[in-house]
Order: C-alpha cells, then sequence, then structure tokens
C-alpha cells in the first residue's frame, strides 16, 4: 500500500511539476545581464533561449510595445557565485505581472573559475532545452483587471460625460501626487465606478485601462480594489474628502475635473 501510495505521490508531483514549468505563453525573453557579459555568459544564455525559438533583447528599450506583446515577455535575470567544490548558477524568468514562471540551477566544478561557471551554466539551460516550446498566444497570461466597454472612450467624450455630474461625487478626472504618473477618469459603470487611465508614464498600463474599481457603500465611503504599476491588487476602504482628494493606500489623487 506504501508503495503504491508514494507513486501516485510522485506521479502527481511530476504533472505538477510539468505543467508549472511551460513557457508556450511567452514569445520574447529580455536578458537582464549582471557581469557585462563576464566569460562570455550573455551569449551563451542568448544563443541558448534564442535556438529555443525565442526572440532574445538586451535592453529595456527593445522590449515590445504592444500589450499582448509585453505580456508574452519574459525577464530573465542569473546569479553565480564561485566557490571551492563547486559553483552554482541560478537563473530566474518572470513575467510582467510579476509571476515567477521558471528557474533553474547548474552546479559546477573544474579546476577554473570560468570553467566552472560555463559548466554550471551550461547544466542550468539544458533543464530549458529539453521542455517541449511552442509560442501559443492563447497560453499568454491575462490582465487581471475587468473590462468595459467605456474603456473605448476618448478623452474628449470622457470629458463629455462628465460635464454634468455631481461635483460632489467621485466621477470625474483625477491626477495622482506621488509616484508614478497617472491621469484618471472615473465613470459609474453599472452598479460600480471604475478608474481608466487616461495618461501615465508607466510602461504597462495604456489608455482605457481600468485601474480602480469602487463600490459605494455610504456617502462619499467606497470599498475600492486598486492594480498597482505591477498589476498586484490593494483592497481597502477610501473616503473621498471634501477637497476631491483620494487616498488609496500609499497613493494620493485629487479631482482636476469638475472642480
Amino acid at each position: 500500500m506504501k508503495k503504491i501510495l508514494c507513486f501516485v505521490i510522485c506521479f502527481f508531483s511530476i504533472i505538477i511539476d510539468a505543467n508549472a514549468q511551460t513557457l508556450d505563453g511567452y514569445k520574447t525573453i529580455y536578458l537582464k545581464s549582471h557581469t557585462n557579459n563576464q566569460w562570455g555568459v550573455d551569449d551563451r544564455m542568448r544563443d541558448a533561449f534564442y535556438n529555443k525559438g525565442f526572440n532574445v533583447v538586451m535592453s529595456e528599450s527593445e522590449i515590445p510595445t504592444d500589450r499582448q506583446g509585453r505580456l508574452a515577455t519574459l525577464v530573465l535575470t542569473y546569479h553565480f557565485e564561485v566557490k571551492y567544490g563547486g559553483t552554482p548558477f541560478h537563473y530566474d524568468l518572470h513575467n510582467m505581472l510579476g509571476e515567477k514562471v521558471f528557474e533553474a540551477e547548474g552546479i559546477g566544478n573544474t579546476l577554473s573559475a570560468k570553467s566552472d561557471v560555463n559548466r554550471a551554466c551550461k547544466r542550468a539551460l539544458g533543464k530549458m532545452e529539453e521542455l517541449p516550446y511552442s509560442y501559443n498566444p492563447d497560453k499568454t497570461p491575462k490582465l487581471p483587471m475587468p473590462e468595459t466597454t467605456l474603456s473605448n472612450l476618448s478623452d474628449e467624450q470622457i470629458t463629455n460625460a462628465l460635464a454634468n455630474v455631481d461635483k460632489s461625487g467621485i466621477e470625474g478626472i483625477y491626477k495622482n501626487m506621488n509616484d508614478s504618473y497617472y491621469k484618471l477618469a472615473i465613470l459609474k459603470d453599472g452598479g460600480k465606478y471604475l478608474a481608466l487611465v487616461m495618461d501615465t508614464d508607466q510602461k504597462n498600463w495604456y489608455h482605457g485601462d481600468v485601474k480602480a474599481v469602487f463600490e459605494n457603500l455610504r456617502t462619499n465611503y467606497y470599498n475600492v480594489t486598486y492594480f498597482k504599476d505591477n498589476y498586484q491588487k490593494i483592497e481597502s476602504i477610501i473616503q473621498l474628502n471634501d477637497e476631491g482628494t483620494l487616498k488609496i493606500g500609499d497613493f494620493n489623487y485629487i479631482k482636476i475635473y469638475p472642480k
């Protein structure tokens, strides 16, 4: 009975591990070097992923600027430490949602630091090279924000829609007062209020994206789900102050229209 149980556990562990280590939803690898290509490590890693079928870029400016392209991009970081008796080489692949998609490690043990690192790197890359890979955009991760037809409104249409709203209510156009720059339009959508991006300096966000969702609890008090720059969620209860300001976690916004 114990042998059967162990077999079942091992079998499902293999399935879970195989499902976790899949790269089919990604097309671009952004290789962030920390060693300035010491001993040709960057070249080895770039070639391995390129030969696998990925598009490999070496600078952030080369990452695709369209939404699908960015979501199909993985950021590759690696590190190693030369040690007597065996040098470990480890690398991680994270997607634009901050999720770790893949990691691998290899050990090198020779008579020189250069050979150790290159052997360890080769072994770590071998674990990626063994995986079957075929890019499938249907497997690219989806954004956690809700979809709405309001995302198709132009700035002029948004301004016109807000011209006659209650000036003391939450609907309006806001700008933040700290950190990353956002200009948001809060509009009613059914029984909720959505904050849509009108302008921002953040590359992961686009015009019409839903930055926050508000649900009215009572006068000027709202339950809010707010999406940070990396799409992680903050959920809290906030108050719209008489001055037209909103504080969501560490983020502060002030209403600029209608005043």
